[in-house]
């Protein structure tokens, strides 16, 4: 193939720079610029604020299982190698798996919605009733995880999860850190320090989404399988391993806590974890990305876009926004 053929002359498909000598066709780029990714989300988030309740239950049950599954191997893995870091950096193979097949996380959907209802393609009643229904969904998903994960750790409640002191298995071990992390994340970190527990949950759901959504924005900025997942992964690793608190996370480890006999009721768990790391996930998430990405680099749709449509573009970023 000649260098004619390679660089095309198209305009359409170039971004022109007269100070380079030559310039690559966009579709050649595993690369979405900034504001052709906000442009997109914009679309994308006016077609989520669609989806029937059916998808957005299931969908959200989906994102919900497989972090439920991905905190089970990151405890599993930490506890057997003694490196607690090894499993957060495996951690985020649920999110990247969630980014590729176009599912719903309610915590990806506090920026992406806002996005849209500013754009206009989108009202406050329909993002409030995407996040409701998909917030029950994630918490459905992550309830069954822990129901069927209970009753394997315990071996079908054969087992006492407080063995694991004494020496019990992996199984048991794992069971009695679910345990732990209940406690700790409920009664001693939150509920004992009161209002001031409520506003430390407050603010590490702040920093956990705003991780969290730097990581699946920066998934999007990336055409390629390899680039999606590499891109999302390291964000994602520093949250889990800064230990913040990421609502659909703690939906799983706080359902299964008192599943185990962690000793820990649901109005606790609601009253000093849910309810304050929902709200500062929403704000991580709708300001800190979807505000200020908006701000920055929203465009009119007619200065970004190449002449000719680029349907593929679109096609990816419905895809992988759950707008289909």
């Amino acid at each position: 193939m000649g260098p004619d053929n390679f660089f095309s002359s198209d305009a359409s498909h170039q971004r022109l720079n007269s100070d380079l000598p030559f310039t690559f066709p966009t579709h050649l780029m595993d690369y979405v610029l900034p504001n052709e990714l906000v442009d997109g989300m914009i679309a994308a988030g006016g077609k989520k604020s669609t989806v029937s309740v059916k998808n957005l239950l299931l969908r959200g049950f989906y994102s919900g299982s497989i972090l439920g599954l991905a905190v089970i191997l990151a405890l599993t893995v930490g506890l057997k190698s003694g490196q607690p870091w090894l499993g957060s950096f495996l951690f985020p193979f649920g999110f990247a798996s969630i980014v590729l097949f176009g599912m719903e996380l309610v915590t990806g959907n506090f920026a992406l919605l806002p996005m849209a209802t500013w754009a206009g393609k989108c009202s406050w009643g329909a993002t409030i009733r995407n996040w409701s229904w998909v917030w029950l969904g994630n918490w459905i998903g992550t309830a069954v995880v822990a129901l069927l994960m209970a009753i394997s750790l315990t071996s079908g409640w054969t087992v006492d999860p407080a063995s694991a002191a004494d020496g019990g298995g992996m199984w048991q071990q794992v069971a009695a850190k679910i345990i732990a992390l209940n406690k700790a994340n409920v009664v001693k970190k939150y509920e004992d320090l009161q209002l001031l527990g409520f506003f430390l949950a407050f603010v590490r759901g702040v920093i956990a989404n705003w991780l969290v959504c730097l990581g699946v924005t920066m998934a999007l900025v990336s055409k390629s399988v390899p680039g999606k997942i590499l891109a999302c992964w390291l964000p994602i690793t520093a949250f889990q391993s800064m230990g913040m608190e990421h609502i659909v996370v703690n939906q799983f480890l706080h359902t299964a806590g008192p599943i185990l006999g962690s000793g820990v009721n649901f109005g606790q768990v609601i009253l000093w974890n849910f309810i304050p790391v929902t709200i500062g996930n929403i704000i991580g998430g709708m300001v800190f990305i979807g505000m200020l990405f908006y701000s920055t680099h929203r465009t009119q749709m007619e200065n970004v876009l190449p002449t000719e449509h680029d349907d593929k573009l679109e096609r990816e970023l419905a895809a992988e926004l759950g707008a289909r």
